[in-house]
């Protein structure tokens, strides 16, 4: 792949790439279960989605041999934002924490002696603090979403609070300039230095935790099934929403927006009937909103005809429509099997900030990568409702 600039969810893949990216869904979940039966010759490679924000790039610029650090703007067409110097951030980026993280990450990632440019997710700075969760000591940061905590009085939490940053890499870059980079999933990690803590995004199962029993095999393989079959009656239709194509308002798009408002809200997607009859009234709502935020009538026609005939084209294609949204369901309930499985591996506690405390949470999810192809693996009910809700501790 050239840049990772955005992970898709495994679900989505039918709706960006159609029948292509069903058979690739399909695909993916094959090899995941043959990894967690047992030792195997599995192609595909899992690594642990960190929840760590912002994103950052750094390393050596090929083209001019200097250090160099930044978010996933150093891959911008135009003005590309790469930092070699404290200035240069406060040019590029106003006062507030995302520059004081870069400025952090030009003071002490130097010290790792990176080779090449690598991409990962910043953990901590000077954020990172000492308290009590759930009655125990622990090394405290919050990133993002999920908060990690690590006992104190361990060997990781003396090496963490001694650190003056933490970040876990997981992308590598290569190529003789900087618009000509291609990237890698899964790097090797880096060893820490006095003052960076890097962590790693390999996914280890030491003790067997996360093998599926016969029992779970069986309804694993029966829930594959069941997505494989759906996806086959609605494979035609996958390829007519794809080639729709993915601007504002196009189905494609439509469909992903539609399926998100379902999880902000914490709704279970499980009824394909009542998910179905409600697309169309999504559909209708938003084209109604953009109806009646325009002025001109020649801007109201053209919207006013866009929503008849999007109306017409779910009506065409009812049938069509509800084996999509059975597929969609089906592959979310065979990628939840994978996620419960691997989440019983955990080395780190991660616990989302409650009025009250601490709610103990599974990791954000997964990665999985197969054929130079990474698709996330994520309970987007579990985890993505409480990134669009949890208060988040960065600019």
């Amino acid at each position: 792949m050239s840049k990772n600039t955005h992970l898709e969810h495994l679900e989505d893949d039918i709706l960006n790439n159609g029948s292509a990216g069903g058979k690739n869904a399909i695909n993916f979940l094959n090899s995941l279960g043959k990894m967690l039966t047992g030792p195997s010759s599995s192609s595909i490679n899992v690594t642990t989605k960190w929840d760590g924000a912002p994103a950052v790039v750094c390393g050596t610029n090929p083209e001019n041999g200097e250090f160099f650090v930044g978010t996933k703007s150093v891959f911008n067409i135009n003005n590309p934002k790469i930092c070699y110097s404290d200035e240069q951030v406060d040019f590029y980026y106003d006062a507030g924490e995302l520059n004081k993280k870069l400025k952090a990450c030009l003071k002490y990632l130097p010290s790792l002696n990176l080779t090449g440019i690598l991409q990962g997710d910043l953990l901590y700075t000077t954020d990172k603090t000492v308290g009590q969760v759930n009655g125990e000591s622990c090394v405290v940061f919050q990133p993002n979403t999920i908060t990690y905590a690590i006992p104190s009085t361990s060997p990781l939490g003396a090496k963490v609070k001694a650190s003056s940053l933490g970040i876990v890499f997981h992308t590598k870059y290569t190529g003789a300039t900087m618009s000509e980079l291609t990237a890698t999933f899964g790097v090797k990690t880096p060893a820490s230095s006095a003052t960076v803590h890097v962590f790693s995004s390999n996914f280890t199962d030491a003790t067997g935790a996360s093998q599926f029993t016969a029992a779970e095999k069986t309804a694993y393989n029966a829930a594959v099934n069941r997505a494989s079959g759906s996806l086959k009656q609605a494979s035609a239709f996958l390829d007519i929403l794809k080639d729709t194509g993915q601007g504002k308002f196009m189905l494609a798009v439509m469909f992903k927006q539609f399926f998100n408002s379902y999880i902000r809200g914490g709704k279970n997607l499980t009824n394909t009937k009542a998910v179905t009859a409600n697309f169309a009234n999504y559909y209708q709502q938003a084209l109604t909103k953009q109806i009646n935020s325009v002025k001109t009538p020649s801007a109201k026609s053209k919207w006013q005809k866009v929503q008849a005939d999007g109306l017409k084209f779910i009506k065409t294609y009812n049938r069509a429509i509800y084996m999509t949204v059975a597929s969609y369901l089906n592959l979310i309930a065979a990628k939840n099997m994978v996620v419960k499985k691997l989440s019983k591996v955990q080395d780190i506690g991660t616990f989302i900030r409650t009025d009250d405390g601490f709610r103990v949470t599974a990791p954000e999810g997964f990665v999985a990568i197969k054929d130079m192809k990474a698709l996330k693996i994520v309970d987007r009910i579990e985890f993505s409702k409480s990134n669009f809700t949890v208060a988040k501790n960065w600019g």
